[in-house]
Protein backbone atom coordinates (compact mmCIF):
# COMPACT_ATOMS: atom_id res chain seq x y z
CA UNK A 1 0.00 0.00 0.00
CA UNK A 2 2.77 2.49 1.02
CA UNK A 3 3.82 3.71 -2.30
CA UNK A 4 5.40 6.82 -1.35
CA UNK A 5 8.42 8.66 -2.74
CA UNK A 6 11.38 8.58 -4.98
CA UNK A 7 9.94 9.92 -8.66
CA UNK A 8 8.51 6.66 -9.46
CA UNK A 9 7.04 6.84 -6.23
CA UNK A 10 5.72 10.13 -4.91
CA UNK A 11 2.67 10.53 -3.24
CA UNK A 12 0.43 10.19 -6.05
CA UNK A 13 -3.13 11.10 -5.94
CA UNK A 14 -5.75 8.10 -6.44
CA UNK A 15 -8.32 8.12 -9.46
CA UNK A 16 -11.43 5.92 -8.65
CA UNK A 17 -13.85 4.59 -10.77
CA UNK A 18 -17.14 5.97 -11.35
CA UNK A 19 -20.04 4.15 -9.55
CA UNK A 20 -23.36 3.37 -9.61
CA UNK A 21 -26.30 5.91 -7.40
CA UNK A 22 -29.28 7.36 -7.49
CA UNK A 23 -29.34 11.23 -9.13
CA UNK A 24 -29.26 13.71 -6.72
CA UNK A 25 -32.01 16.13 -6.31
CA UNK A 26 -31.04 19.14 -7.22
CA UNK A 27 -27.92 19.42 -10.07
CA UNK A 28 -27.07 23.04 -11.04
CA UNK A 29 -26.87 24.03 -14.97
CA UNK A 30 -23.84 24.34 -16.50
CA UNK A 31 -21.67 23.35 -13.89
CA UNK A 32 -18.55 21.42 -14.59
CA UNK A 33 -19.18 17.44 -13.60
CA UNK A 34 -16.83 17.84 -10.45
CA UNK A 35 -18.43 16.02 -8.33
CA UNK A 36 -18.61 12.47 -10.16
CA UNK A 37 -22.86 13.18 -11.22
CA UNK A 38 -24.26 10.53 -13.08
CA UNK A 39 -25.75 10.88 -16.16
CA UNK A 40 -29.23 11.36 -17.11
CA UNK A 41 -30.19 13.80 -14.38
CA UNK A 42 -32.96 16.14 -14.74
CA UNK A 43 -32.21 19.84 -16.30
CA UNK A 44 -32.10 22.20 -13.96
CA UNK A 45 -33.75 25.44 -15.12
CA UNK A 46 -30.53 28.72 -14.42
CA UNK A 47 -31.33 30.67 -11.36
CA UNK A 48 -30.63 33.62 -10.25
CA UNK A 49 -27.60 34.54 -7.80
CA UNK A 50 -27.54 37.10 -4.88
CA UNK A 51 -23.51 36.75 -3.42
CA UNK A 52 -22.99 39.18 -1.04
CA UNK A 53 -19.22 39.89 -0.03
CA UNK A 54 -17.88 37.87 2.77
CA UNK A 55 -15.89 40.97 4.49
CA UNK A 56 -15.81 44.97 4.31
CA UNK A 57 -12.13 44.41 3.62
CA UNK A 58 -10.49 44.53 0.06
CA UNK A 59 -9.95 41.11 -1.56
CA UNK A 60 -5.97 42.09 -1.16
CA UNK A 61 -6.55 43.10 2.51
CA UNK A 62 -8.64 40.00 3.51
CA UNK A 63 -6.43 37.91 1.88
CA UNK A 64 -3.31 39.52 4.05
CA UNK A 65 -5.39 39.32 6.93
CA UNK A 66 -6.11 35.41 6.66
CA UNK A 67 -2.26 34.45 5.84
CA UNK A 68 -1.24 36.73 9.15
CA UNK A 69 -4.34 34.82 11.33
CA UNK A 70 -3.33 31.06 9.68
CA UNK A 71 0.49 32.37 10.62
CA UNK A 72 -0.60 33.15 14.18
CA UNK A 73 -2.62 29.83 14.45
CA UNK A 74 0.69 27.81 13.16
CA UNK A 75 2.64 29.56 15.71
CA UNK A 76 0.37 28.74 18.43
CA UNK A 77 0.30 25.17 17.08
CA UNK A 78 3.88 25.06 16.84
CA UNK A 79 3.78 26.04 21.02
CA UNK A 80 1.64 23.22 22.29
CA UNK A 81 3.40 21.03 24.91
CA UNK A 82 1.66 17.48 23.39
CA UNK A 83 4.56 16.25 21.04
CA UNK A 84 1.93 14.66 18.33
CA UNK A 85 0.15 18.02 17.80
CA UNK A 86 3.81 19.97 17.71
CA UNK A 87 4.75 17.44 14.71
CA UNK A 88 1.80 17.84 12.76
CA UNK A 89 2.04 21.50 13.41
CA UNK A 90 5.79 21.22 11.90
CA UNK A 91 4.62 18.98 8.96
CA UNK A 92 2.57 21.42 7.74
CA UNK A 93 4.66 24.16 8.15
CA UNK A 94 7.38 22.63 6.02
CA UNK A 95 5.44 21.46 3.78
CA UNK A 96 5.31 24.55 2.33
CA UNK A 97 8.49 24.48 0.98
CA UNK A 98 7.47 21.24 -1.52
CA UNK A 99 8.90 21.81 -4.87
CA UNK A 100 11.80 24.17 -3.88
CA UNK A 101 15.79 24.17 -3.36
CA UNK A 102 16.79 23.94 -0.15
CA UNK A 103 19.60 23.83 1.96
CA UNK A 104 19.44 21.83 5.16
CA UNK A 105 21.81 21.93 7.77
CA UNK A 106 21.87 18.53 9.49
CA UNK A 107 23.28 17.71 13.26
CA UNK A 108 24.98 14.77 13.02
CA UNK A 109 27.12 13.61 16.33
CA UNK A 110 29.93 15.63 16.38
CA UNK A 111 29.83 17.06 12.72
CA UNK A 112 26.80 19.63 11.26
CA UNK A 113 26.76 18.77 7.27
CA UNK A 114 24.71 20.68 4.32
CA UNK A 115 22.51 18.99 2.18
CA UNK A 116 20.53 20.34 -0.39
CA UNK A 117 17.90 19.25 -3.22
CA UNK A 118 14.18 19.57 -4.52
CA UNK A 119 11.81 19.88 -1.02
CA UNK A 120 9.30 16.88 -2.33
CA UNK A 121 7.22 16.47 0.70
CA UNK A 122 7.54 16.23 4.93
CA UNK A 123 5.86 13.48 7.13
CA UNK A 124 5.29 13.56 10.68
CA UNK A 125 8.95 13.37 12.00
CA UNK A 126 10.91 13.60 8.59
CA UNK A 127 11.49 15.15 5.59
CA UNK A 128 12.15 14.26 2.01
CA UNK A 129 14.58 16.31 -0.82
CA UNK A 130 15.42 14.85 -4.22
CA UNK A 131 18.72 15.22 -6.05
CA UNK A 132 18.63 16.74 -9.54
CA UNK A 133 21.25 15.01 -10.98
CA UNK A 134 21.01 11.55 -9.41
CA UNK A 135 16.96 11.42 -8.42
CA UNK A 136 18.10 10.04 -5.53
CA UNK A 137 15.71 10.35 -2.32
CA UNK A 138 17.37 12.06 0.85
CA UNK A 139 15.42 11.65 4.26
CA UNK A 140 16.35 13.63 7.09
CA UNK A 141 14.87 13.29 10.44
CA UNK A 142 12.95 16.57 11.63
CA UNK A 143 15.08 16.70 15.05
CA UNK A 144 18.65 16.52 12.97
CA UNK A 145 17.84 19.81 11.54
CA UNK A 146 19.43 22.87 12.66
CA UNK A 147 18.82 25.62 9.97
CA UNK A 148 16.73 25.81 6.45
CA UNK A 149 17.73 27.73 3.62
CA UNK A 150 15.59 28.21 0.73
CA UNK A 151 15.63 30.11 -2.87
CA UNK A 152 11.79 31.57 -2.78
CA UNK A 153 11.43 33.09 0.66
CA UNK A 154 7.72 34.23 -0.94
CA UNK A 155 6.33 31.01 -1.47
CA UNK A 156 6.97 29.62 1.79
CA UNK A 157 3.61 31.39 3.24
CA UNK A 158 1.35 30.05 0.13
CA UNK A 159 -1.27 27.74 1.77
CA UNK A 160 -2.21 25.47 -1.30
CA UNK A 161 -5.38 23.99 -1.81
CA UNK A 162 -4.07 20.37 -2.41
CA UNK A 163 -7.21 18.47 -3.29
CA UNK A 164 -9.30 21.34 -5.37
CA UNK A 165 -8.27 19.93 -8.70
CA UNK A 166 -8.72 16.34 -8.05
CA UNK A 167 -10.67 13.76 -9.72
CA UNK A 168 -14.52 14.09 -8.99
CA UNK A 169 -15.26 10.59 -8.59
CA UNK A 170 -12.25 10.52 -5.61
CA UNK A 171 -13.78 13.80 -4.64
CA UNK A 172 -17.34 12.05 -4.02
CA UNK A 173 -15.13 9.09 -1.99
CA UNK A 174 -13.77 11.29 0.37
CA UNK A 175 -17.10 12.44 0.77
CA UNK A 176 -18.80 9.89 1.61
CA UNK A 177 -16.46 7.23 2.26
CA UNK A 178 -13.62 8.92 4.03
CA UNK A 179 -12.01 6.43 6.59
CA UNK A 180 -12.28 4.03 3.91
CA UNK A 181 -10.08 6.27 0.79
CA UNK A 182 -7.81 8.03 3.16
CA UNK A 183 -6.63 4.70 4.47
CA UNK A 184 -5.89 3.09 1.01
CA UNK A 185 -3.86 6.13 -0.21
CA UNK A 186 -0.18 7.05 1.47
CA UNK A 187 -0.68 10.60 -0.14
CA UNK A 188 -3.99 11.28 1.75
CA UNK A 189 -2.88 9.80 4.58
CA UNK A 190 0.32 12.00 4.75
CA UNK A 191 -2.35 15.20 3.90
CA UNK A 192 -4.41 14.64 6.75
CA UNK A 193 -2.65 12.46 9.33
CA UNK A 194 0.93 12.69 9.01
CA UNK A 195 2.64 9.59 8.44
CA UNK A 196 6.01 8.52 10.54
CA UNK A 197 8.93 7.38 9.29
CA UNK A 198 8.79 3.66 9.53
CA UNK A 199 5.14 3.80 7.68
CA UNK A 200 7.22 5.75 4.99
CA UNK A 201 10.26 3.35 4.55
CA UNK A 202 7.59 0.66 4.12
CA UNK A 203 7.66 1.14 0.55
CA UNK A 204 11.60 1.14 -0.01
CA UNK A 205 12.22 -2.64 1.33
CA UNK A 206 14.32 -3.80 -1.00
CA UNK A 207 15.57 -0.61 -2.07
CA UNK A 208 19.81 0.36 -1.39
CA UNK A 209 20.61 2.36 0.71
CA UNK A 210 23.43 4.71 2.46
CA UNK A 211 22.92 5.73 6.15
CA UNK A 212 24.78 8.26 8.10
CA UNK A 213 24.63 7.94 11.94
CA UNK A 214 26.36 8.63 15.23
CA UNK A 215 28.23 6.05 15.53
CA UNK A 216 31.91 5.34 15.43
CA UNK A 217 31.61 4.35 12.02
CA UNK A 218 29.59 7.08 10.41
CA UNK A 219 28.68 5.62 6.70
CA UNK A 220 26.86 2.53 6.71
CA UNK A 221 24.95 1.14 3.24
CA UNK A 222 22.96 -1.96 2.68
CA UNK A 223 19.91 -3.08 0.84
CA UNK A 224 16.76 -2.25 2.98
CA UNK A 225 15.24 -5.64 3.87
CA UNK A 226 12.96 -4.99 7.14
CA UNK A 227 11.34 -2.07 9.01
CA UNK A 228 10.76 -1.81 12.70
CA UNK A 229 9.14 0.39 14.74
CA UNK A 230 12.39 1.87 15.90
CA UNK A 231 15.09 0.24 13.68
CA UNK A 232 15.49 -0.70 10.01
CA UNK A 233 17.79 -3.54 8.97
CA UNK A 234 20.12 -3.60 6.05
CA UNK A 235 22.07 -6.69 4.69
CA UNK A 236 25.19 -6.45 2.64
CA UNK A 237 27.57 -9.33 1.47
CA UNK A 238 25.18 -11.50 3.99
CA UNK A 239 25.84 -9.65 6.50
CA UNK A 240 22.93 -8.07 8.96
CA UNK A 241 23.17 -5.07 10.15
CA UNK A 242 20.40 -3.41 12.49
CA UNK A 243 20.53 0.99 12.66
CA UNK A 244 18.31 2.63 15.33
CA UNK A 245 16.22 5.75 13.79
CA UNK A 246 17.58 7.35 17.02
CA UNK A 247 21.03 7.05 15.00
CA UNK A 248 20.30 8.09 12.04
CA UNK A 249 21.16 11.68 10.72
CA UNK A 250 20.51 11.20 7.33
CA UNK A 251 19.40 8.60 4.49
CA UNK A 252 20.01 8.27 0.85
CA UNK A 253 18.04 5.56 -1.32
CA UNK A 254 18.91 4.98 -4.66
CA UNK A 255 16.50 5.07 -7.37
Amino acid sequence: MLTILSHEKTLHQPTLSRKTFFCPEFVPTGVDDDFCLPCGCPEQLPQPKFPSPTSALSPQELEEVEECIMAANDLLLSLVTDDEINERALQLNLRRLRKQFVTVLVDCGNKKEEVSGIFLDAGKDFIILVNSETKNVTVITTNRILFFSSANRKTEAHHEQELISIDPCLRRQLTFNFGETVTKSPFLLNLFFGLDLSMFLESYVGYYCYVRTDREKQELDGTLIKIRTNSIELTKYDEKQAVDFDEICIMELEK
